[in-house]
């Protein structure tokens, strides 16, 4: 069977793909690459060590330890984590322990028969396509090597340790927990099941911003849909954020690195529109600068503001291992994609979606103004967008030939308006002469093509989509 990484990481259906023989092989690649990496120049004599978290998926916590057994059959030390965390935390503990590599058991956002892996670099973001590629071609040139589990803990060769201390200290050193607790805000956070917990709530105790949380308790069957916090999975927060004249409603994805957020009144933000109003507070209120970095699927509100703050504005293919590597090698000061991970200048090369909730709260409390207020000021200034997205489950010959036509011969008009740029920087994107515009392209993650669309004209949405899905239906 061949094991691909897609986005970030790599997934698959539990039993059938993910299997523990199949994680023993993906980690034997990666403690090869581990093990390569150690011998080049002035990497040290010192046996690597690697940091190894999970989520509350099925058989997470086995398959974290099957990994580790694996780094322990090759001479490699690892920090295995005490309890399911964010992926966030198995960064910050790659940076602050000064480790080359860390592995996290987690599918995200994917349905509960999915599992999968991540890897985190030394900087503490998604592993670049240098590594993906370095740890592909290893995969099945070597037979495994383990280490029982308990043999390998006696020999100290796995180390627990609790992650989330070091996680919690990087939320108080970067966002002003202090001017939100001071706060009125009364705040509902939606878990789904997931590593977030209650971890907010415990970070906001002690003043008088009200947080209530739900879905805080593991549940590998995340409720019975997907751990992926869109408006359709976020039904129920938004009615408690209605039923309670809540201020603001967060939700966090499976291993909470992803953020939906609802508004006052329970109205769903898109991820884009979260972004502006964060980038705003960033450049508005803490005074910073830098690039602003979107994947090709998310709004175009950010090239207005972008281009109104005097700011760059660079677009990646969809995945965060593509912004990572931006905020690595330039001064960006935000980047993020329409799925709900974004990452912020002065904290990690990683999207965290704990951190992003809070510092959407940190905005609330700085201007003493309702999120609705906030937003209208700015579509006021940049015009309002209207976005959405339709997943199709398609068989891989139509998804081809649906692909074959966009590229040969894509339509000249979407939605009766004319298309007057084609985009294949990551799928196909075509732009309309009103900046309207639809992106097909195929999931990293699952067997589904997404189709995206925005407008500057709330009639026409619809309209995208349903040519979209025809499109795609009839070719």
């Amino acid at each position: 069977m061949t094991i691909q990484f897609g986005t970030e990481g790599w997934r698959g259906v539990i039993a059938e793909e993910f299997t523990a023989e199949n994680v023993r092989r993906v980690t034997q690649a990666i403690a090869e690459h581990v093990l390569s990496s150690s011998r080049r120049p002035g990497a040290g004599a010192a046996s690597p060590t690697v940091a190894v978290g999970y989520d509350t998926r099925f058989l997470s916590d086995y398959f974290a330890r099957a990994a580790c057994e694996v780094l322990a059959g090759n001479g490699i030390r690892s920090l295995l984590s005490t309890r399911s965390v964010p992926t966030c935390a198995v960064s910050r503990c790659v940076v602050s322990r000064r480790v080359p590599l860390g592995i996290v058991i987690t599918a995200s956002h994917n349905p509960w028969i999915y599992n999968g892996l991540k890897v985190k670099e030394a900087f503490g973001g998604s592993a670049p396509l240098e590594t993906v590629a370095s740890i592909e071609r290893r995969l099945g040139r070597s037979p495994v090597k383990r280490v029982p589990f308990t043999e390998a803990l006696r020999a100290k060769t796995i180390r627990p340790v609790d992650m989330l201390p070091a996680f919690l200290q990087g939320m108080r050193s970067f966002i002003d927990l202090s001017l939100i607790r001071r706060s009125r805000l009364r705040v509902i956070v939606d878990s789904m099941h997931g590593t977030g917990s209650r971890l907010i709530e415990g970070l906001l105790k002690g003043g008088t911003c009200r947080v209530e949380t739900i879905h805080a308790e593991p549940d590998p069957l995340f409720g019975g849909h997907a751990p992926e916090p869109i408006a359709a999975h976020l039904g129920e927060l938004a009615a408690r954020v209605k039923r309670t004249r809540a201020d603001l409603g967060i939700a966090n994805d499976g291993d909470a690195d992803r953020l939906g957020i609802v508004g006052p009144g329970g109205v769903w933000l898109n991820p884009g529109q979260v972004m502006c109003v964060l980038l705003l507070h960033l450049v508005k209120t803490r005074k910073a600068k830098g690039a602003v970095v979107k994947t090709v699927s998310n709004t175009m509100m950010l090239n207005r503001m972008a281009e109104a703050l005097g700011l760059p504005l660079l677009e990646t293919p969809v995945g965060f291992k593509h912004i990572a590597k931006l905020m690595l090698s330039q001064d960006v000061l935000i980047g993020g994609e329409e799925s709900g991970g974004i990452g912020v200048k002065g904290y990690l090369p990683e999207r965290d979606g704990i951190l992003n909730g809070l510092l959407v709260l940190e905005v609330l409390a700085a201007r003493g103004q309702s999120l609705s207020a906030i937003l209208h000021d700015l579509e006021r200034q940049f015009g309002r967008w209207h976005y959405g997205r339709q997943d199709l489950h398609l068989e891989l010959s139509q998804v081809d030939r649906l692909f074959r036509r966009l590229h040969a011969n894509p339509p000249q008009a979407i939605a009766g308006v004319a298309v007057i740029k084609v985009h294949t920087l990551d799928g196909v994107k075509l732009i309309g002469r009103d900046e309207s515009w639809i992106l097909f392209r195929r999931s990293g993650t699952e067997p589904i093509v997404r189709i995206y669309a925005e407008t500057p004209r709330r009639d026409r949405l619809p309209r995208l989509l349903q040519f979209g899905v025809r499109l795609a239906l009839t070719t």
